[in-house]
């Protein structure tokens, strides 16, 4: 199987007929209800890659023990799955306590797409298991970025989410080579550091402003932000990673000067190609000014959740949801600012044309994103065809 990115690769997994024909038209018109489906979303080519390499294992090993390290993708259906197909997890919520101790050359092990910290990779060769790694190829560029960077002596600047899978296994990179990092989670957390980096905040008030872990061990302000180069956990929204790149270049220009930026500035843009595209086709069709903006996908999923930014970002009533099971007269939904789990009523038009624009997340499968779409249908009096399915 390759390993280079083919975001134009037809899907391998939960397949949804329905869901295809959107894709391919954009819109799809019955009765009162127009539903709008953005160019690009749902399933990016690591998450499908991901799953199709966990099957080939299964089919290879079929009869050993097989262990995931952690949710493989950030949706609970597709973990759920994993269980029903008895892979057990050895890390994170379903983690069976003393599994990785009890791990023999016989188990296999899968690395989810989000790759895996330093001390797991060793813990997993030290018992000689078997491995199969099915870290995303867009993950390994930032890696490979934080590398150059340490090796240059620059500080690592993550604009990502302390405790995302993804930024702890840059975080233990990091760390296992020597190196030091800050994690700023976004706008408001940079424009903190860039004061820091212009001399307007000390660093008491600068770590009490950030995520309490946001720092490696035995950070020294003084030396350690002396020269910083910026990366992005890879499913961030692409234009706040922007903007937080030229805000820290602006603080050193005042710091360092012009002709002092080239010592002690490095940015480079490490936003999946999928993540960018599917951000992009989000935007697009909000420029269409549906009535209700519907993102799907798991509440512990970063794109997903800055897929759900779009909306807010145009004043389009937007609700990120799991699945079907919250959609009803009443929706249940997460929102974006607190994190908490709500309801709204009257959250849907009762009469008159209907527009509704759908869209999900890199590891939300086609499959419950059309139950989302037919129930959405029902709700507004209207019916779509079952599903003909390929999970």
């Amino acid at each position: 199987m390759s390993d280079e990115p083919n975001t134009n690769d037809v899907r391998l997994s939960y397949r949804d007929s329905m869901v295809e024909q959107l894709r391919a038209e954009g819109r799809l018109s019955v009765g009162r209800l127009d539903l709008l489906l953005p160019q690009s979303f749902g399933f990016c080519w690591g998450v499908d890659r991901a799953l199709a390499m966990v099957e080939e294992a299964r089919q290879e090993h079929a009869g050993r023990r097989m262990w995931l390290l952690n949710s493989l993708i950030h949706n609970p259906r597709v973990n759920g799955d994993m269980r029903e197909r008895g892979i057990g997890f050895l890390k994170g919520e379903h983690g069976v306590e003393g599994a990785i101790d009890q791990l023999t050359p016989e188990d296999v092990v899968i690395v989810p797409a989000f790759s895996a910290e330093v001390e797991d990779m060793q813990a997993l060769e030290a018992r000689g298991v078997d491995l199969v790694d099915t870290t995303c190829p867009w993950v390994i560029k930032p890696h490979k970025r934080t590398l150059k960077y340490l090796r240059e002596g620059f500080t690592t600047v993550i604009h990502g989410t302390v405790g995302h899978d993804e930024t702890r296994a840059t975080c233990s990179l990091v760390q296992h080579e020597g190196g030091h990092y800050v994690v700023v989670h976004d706008l408001a957390e940079a424009q903190a550091l860039a004061e820091c980096l212009r001399g307007e905040r000390d660093f008491v008030s600068l770590k009490d402003r950030l995520h309490n872990e946001a720092f490696s061990p035995e950070f020294e302000p003084v030396a350690h932000l002396a020269k910083i180069g910026i990366i992005n956990q890879t499913t961030m929204l692409a234009s706040e990673s922007r903007a937080i790149g030229d805000l820290l270049r602006d603080a050193l220009i005042v710091r360092d000067s012009e002709a002092g930026l080239a010592e002690s500035f490095r940015d480079f843009d490490t936003i999946c190609r999928a993540t960018q595209d599917n951000q992009d086709a989000a935007i697009a069709v909000i420029d269409e000014q549906p009535h209700v903006f519907i993102v799907v996908g798991g509440y512990d999923s970063s794109n997903t959740k800055n897929l759900a930014r779009v909306g807010d970002a145009q004043g389009i009533p937007s609700f990120h949801i799991e699945g079907p099971d919250g959609v009803g007269e009443v929706i249940s939904y997460r929102d974006r600012e607190s994190g908490e789990i709500r309801t709204a009523s009257d959250w849907l038009p009762s009469e008159g044309p209907l527009r509704v624009a759908f869209t999900a997340g890199a590891s939300t499968p086609d499959t419950i994103l059309g139950q989302v779409i037919r129930r959405v249908a029902e709700l507004a009096g209207e019916h779509l065809p079952e599903a003909q399915l390929s999970v």
